[in-house]
């Protein structure tokens, strides 16, 4: 948090690409530590910040904490005093790159991001609540990641983008169920699924049953 109460948190993800920095055989310069400094330094606002890391990582080449899947991607969830948002980062080596999306938390809704993917369906025609890099839906499109006939639906970032849990089929998922069973139990979710990926077991935030305290 910096002096404003701007606020970004960070959780580890995998993803379809992986990219290493310059210096470690690769060509990206900014890991989420980096352009967290920079967005703390320079920004009041969450939107601020989404730009300002989205920017920089897109312009300059962005890598995860690992060379390999199970955190190559990045999600940092990002707050102000007005606002709560999750961005999503996935390394594009190609053109030395980011792709990235970010997504508004409803103001009377709780989310959790346990090392995976969150966001889904993106409204590219809704700037009050997403945002994105220019190159999020034409790299999905290269890469077969997603159809834009209509056989695979509404574009889902985390369908396309994500490389599935780490090793262990239940390691975002049991976490993610026990924090929505504790805050909305009402909402009776299941504690199996397939494979998030694909099944999207669990919803991107969700109402508290409760007013919730600190």
């Amino acid at each position: 948090m910096n002096e404003k109460q701007l606020s970004i948190g960070e959780s580890t993800c995998s993803g379809k690409f992986v990219a290493n920095a310059k210096g470690s055989g690769g060509t990206a310069m900014f890991c989420v530590n980096e352009l967290s400094r920079i967005a703390m330094e320079r920004c009041v606002t969450a939107r601020c910040a989404i730009r300002t890391m989205g920017d920089l990582a897109t312009e300059h080449g962005f890598y995860g904490a690992s060379g390999s899947f199970e955190g190559g991607s990045e999600t940092l969830l990002i707050a102000d005093t007005s606002e709560g948002w999750v961005m999503h980062f996935v390394p594009y080596p190609e053109t030395n790159a980011a792709v990235w999306v970010a997504k508004r938390v409803p103001d009377d809704e709780v989310t959790v991001v346990m090392n995976m993917f969150t966001i889904r369906n993106v409204n590219l025609h809704d700037p009050d609540n997403y945002m994105y890099s220019e190159n999020v839906i034409d790299v999905a499109i290269k890469h077969g990641l997603w159809d834009p006939s209509g056989k695979d639906g509404v574009f889902d970032f985390t369908k396309a983008y994500s490389d599935g849990e780490y090793a262990h089929k239940y390691y975002s998922g049991r976490r993610s169920w026990g924090v929505y069973n504790d805050f909305a139990p009402s909402l009776d979710l299941p504690t199996d699924y397939v494979e998030w990926r694909i099944s999207r077991p669990y919803p991107f935030s969700a109402r508290p049953d409760r007013k919730l305290s600190v």
